[in-house]
């Protein structure tokens, strides 16, 4: 607890006005700090900025026993953050800079509180060392991992060091050594020590203890401001000042939180939404710092802010020390409030809340199908209608910055392609919105970055518009893709194969260096547009491109360079002489800055999806020579399975991480649907999705299956998706691919290609679907409506080829109704009486073809 005497409170005074008046040292010449009991010094250059009621502290300020602070050992520079001017004050925007400091303040025997302000200079993690008293002092600040791409950049943020000192007749000297990089001292503030509050404080604390709470707790932009006013009043009183700067750190985290990843918060502060996120937790560190009471006004408000922001970084990041801390500082917060059932979803709890969901009264005579398919359905919409009420702003975005807001949509289209038109609304709305924004230049990303993230904002977006809207701008939006994709993005090697020139490009430049210059399966994220674009609008010279850039990966998936398995697609190939990985070591590890372009990350499931797709459209049997390879590969591995660690690289290390790659069955599944082959269905039922499993069996207990899967996700801890959830992209659903799958036939994960057989239109939320049969000459589905009321819904038929074909539908307790259908193109619509509680079946038969519906 730190105080001041009314003599202390006259000197400080005196002092503040000489400071404030000459910016120099030299003022101190009559009276000295040593009776001060708040002293705050501003580091910086001459003729800087000063903070209110600060001291200067210039790199030539050396120690003078008759002003009684100073350096012993001096900075060697000074600087000012101009670049940073909209988030730094006046304390944190200049400061001093050496790779060894020396300060020493002749202040009062006892008690004090240091604060110390620091550039992190140009590491992520604590670079400085701290001696307090010839004491090296411990930091407990969070360290956050390094950025793949290393920056030459100064970091933006600074950190603050908070320790308590004992101070004898020799006053504090404090010693700062650069470790990594040099020292980037912003300032310092001491506070005296007292044995007891005054009446006023007490009566402050109160007030402070009535407005921190957990639950909805109040702004504290009042608090703040009455704390500020007592303090200004009150300049020498340390229990003032040091309330005061807590209150200053947790209102500036609060602050930055609250910002999220909206576009304006970048514009108006220049931070990222990372670099906001991380100096919310260094400002929540200094506050949490030390051996603070256990009644401490804002410990608990701190401690959950904290420990929620460091889960959410944990999500997007990852970091074994950060998920420990966020579990550290929230279970703290749970033992002491086990009620609470944020933190015990926080705490891995299942928390059911209730919501209308629960309501659901299920017909008797539906199918269990539908009665869970309902139900997720259900659960689903009301997530999603809760980002696009609550959250979404008019130009689209869901506040996570738009490059992650588009990756949620990836887990919506079970909705949308069903009928939904808020989903369809709130979709539209965000690709409207990343379509006109500064994010997209000429139909792709305008800043250049690597494919993963620069690809985002259109293929999250676009495709799958041209599949809700039949606007031509939403296919016209595909088609630069298109030309850059043939025109900038690829070409032809030396040897005559077309590959992708680098995995680092925007919508007008790309980088050709190693290891950057290198097609990876990443790639074909940003060739999506594309094949949406010619599923829509065939153009002979765009398929001629992908049939092109497909048998270039074909041919280095059968090479063996490098102890690569044979038909296995290696991790990246280098544009100018097409060795696999460059100059790297091994054909699985792309040493790429990002560990997801190594092989086991998507195992070549994106190629060999882009491969099947081309197939699809050229029927080149070449096209499938990889994917029956690898299934050739992963069934002899069957065989010869053992305990026994397979080496990295090898056949048997390939298979093992296949097995657990869904993308790779996803892609096995959509080649069985239309090749009717079944050599390889004992590997599908081993281990594909469950979709699959019932498509080949028959058997629904799989997609009940699935469907549990999925609802023992969607049932619990609603605000963990929803109010909670900070970054976009970490908002996930569990086997939504099974949801999609039952309602159009296609339950490719992150609807990488269009292989939808349907999609539906003019539904409610009753409606429930399953296709159960899908190829290029018809399909089978049963329908079934929890409503009341019979409905027209629209079937739009997306697979099967132009041509005549007898439509069937079959209610229970019904006779057959039959009627002919011509096929004219891609989407037709297809009117469906659907009957109130009653299964309807349904079939599709090209003239000539047997029918079961009977």
């Amino acid at each position: 607890m730190f105080s001041l005497s009314s003599k202390g409170v006259a000197l400080w005074e005196r002092t503040i006005f000489c400071v404030l008046a000459f910016s120099s040292s030299a003022c101190f010449a009559i009276d000295s700090i040593s009776e001060l009991g708040v002293i705050r010094f501003d580091a910086g250059p001459q003729h800087s900025l000063l903070a209110t009621q600060s001291i200067a502290l210039r790199k030539e300020t050396l120690y003078q026993s008759t002003t009684g602070f100073g350096w012993l050992t001096p900075p060697s520079a000074s600087f000012v953050r101009d670049d940073l001017a909209p988030t730094r004050s006046p304390l944190t925007i200049d400061g001093v800079s050496g790779s060894s400091l020396e300060f020493r303040a002749d202040v009062n025997a006892g008690t004090w509180e240091v604060f110390v302000w620091l550039e992190i200079g140009e590491f992520d993690s604590n670079a400085t060392q701290v001696y307090v008293q010839g004491e090296l002092k411990p930091i407990d600040w969070q360290d956050f991992p390094p950025p793949a791409e290393p920056s030459k950049d100064l970091p933006k943020l600074y950190r603050v060091f908070v320790t308590t000192a004992q101070v004898g007749s020799d006053g504090l000297i404090l010693k700062f050594n650069g470790q990594k990089s040099e020292v980037r001292l912003l300032g310092v503030t001491l506070l005296c020590g007292v044995n007891d509050y005054s009446p006023d404080q007490r009566k402050h604390l109160r007030t402070l203890n009535s407005n921190v709470g957990l639950s909805n707790p109040p702004s504290l932009a009042l608090l703040e401001q009455e704390t500020k006013a007592v303090a200004l009043a009150n300049p020498g009183d340390s229990v003032f000042a040091l309330w005061l700067q807590r209150i200053e750190f947790l209102a500036e985290a609060e602050r930055y939180y609250h910002m999220r990843g909206w576009d304006w918060a970048e514009e108006e502060t220049g931070l990222s939404m990372f670099d906001r996120h991380h100096q919310a937790i260094m400002l929540l560190d200094a506050l949490l710092a030390g051996e603070n009471k256990a009644d401490e006004p804002l410990l608990n408000r701190g401690r959950f802010l904290r420990g929620r922001m460091l889960y959410w970084l944990g999500k997007e990041r990852g970091g074994s020390e950060i998920i420990a801390n966020a579990e550290r500082d929230l279970s703290l917060l749970y033992q002491q409030f086990p009620e609470d059932d944020l933190l015990a979803m926080y705490a891995d709890k299942k928390i059911d809340l209730q919501d209308e969901c629960d309501c659901f009264e299920p017909s008797s005579v539906a199918p269990a199908w539908s009665v869970l398919q309902h139900e997720a359905l259900c659960r689903l919409r009301t997530i999603v209608r809760w980002w696009t009420s609550h959250r979404q702003l008019a130009n689209g975005e869901l506040g996570g910055k738009f490059g992650d807001d588009v990756e949620m949509l990836r887990w919506w289209p079970p909705l949308c392609l069903a009928g939904d038109q808020n989903a369809i609304k709130g979709w539209k709305r965000l690709a409207d919105g990343v379509w006109h924004s500064k994010h997209v230049h000429q139909g792709y990303a305008r800043k250049l970055a690597d494919v993963e993230h620069a690809s985002e904002f259109i293929a999250d977006t676009a495709p799958l518009m041209a599949v809700y809207s039949d606007d031509p701008e939403y296919l016209e939006r595909l088609q630069p893709s298109a030309d850059l994709f043939r025109d900038l993005w690829t070409g032809m090697t030396p040897r005559g194969n077309r590959f992708f020139r680098s995995s680092w490009f925007s919508a007008t430049d790309m980088v050709t260096t190693e290891p950057k210059g290198r097609d990876v399966e990443f790639n074909c994220r940003a060739v999506k547009a594309v094949r949406y674009l010619v599923w829509r609008r065939p153009d002979p010279e765009v398929i001629s491109t992908l049939h092109e850039w497909s048998l270039a990966w074909i041919a280095a998936a059968l090479k063996t360079e490098k102890g690569k398995p044979h038909g296995i697609l290696p991790a990246s190939v280098r544009f100018t002489d097409e060795s696999i990985n460059g100059d790297g070591e091994n054909w699985y590890q792309a040493d790429m800055y990002w560990d997801y372009f190594d092989w086991h990350h998507s195992a070549g499931s994106l190629l060999l999806d882009q491969f099947f797709f081309t197939y699809l459209l050229t029927k080149d049997e070449r096209l499938l020579q990889p994917l029956l390879l690898t299934l050739e590969l992963i069934q002899s591995n069957e065989i010869q399975q053992t305990d026994a660690i397979p080496r990295e690289g090898s056949s048997a290390w390939a298979a093992q991480i296949l097995r657990k790659c869904d993308l790779f069955w996803d892609v096995v599944e959509q080649w069985r649907f239309v090749s009717n082959n079944q050599t390889f269905d004992q590997l599908i039922m081993r281990y594909g999705s469950p979709y699959g499993q019932y498509r080949i069996s028959g058997d629904e207990r799989y997609l009940i299956n699935g469907l549990e899967s999925l609802l023992d996700d969607l049932r619990y801890n609603t605000p963990l998706k929803t109010s909670e959830a900070y970054y976009t992209d970490r908002v996930y659903i569990t086997e939504w691919e099974t949801l999609k799958g039952m309602l159009t036939g296609d339950s490719m994960q992150n609807n990488t290609s269009p292989y939808y057989a349907v999609s539906w239109e003019q539904t409610d939320e009753h409606f429930t679907a399953l296709v159960s049969d899908t190829h290029e000459t018809g399909l089978k589905a049963q329908l079934f409506s929890h409503g009341n009321e019979k409905q027209t819904v629209v079937m739009r038929v997306w697979q099967a080829k132009p041509g005549n074909y007898i439509f069937r539908t079959k209610a229970s307790g019904s006779p057959v109704k039959e009627e002919p259908v011509n096929i004219e193109n891609h989407g037709q619509r297809i009117s469906v009486e659907l009957p109130a509680q009653r299964l309807l079946e349904l079939e599709l038969t090209s003239i000539g073809e047997r029918t079961t519906v009977d």
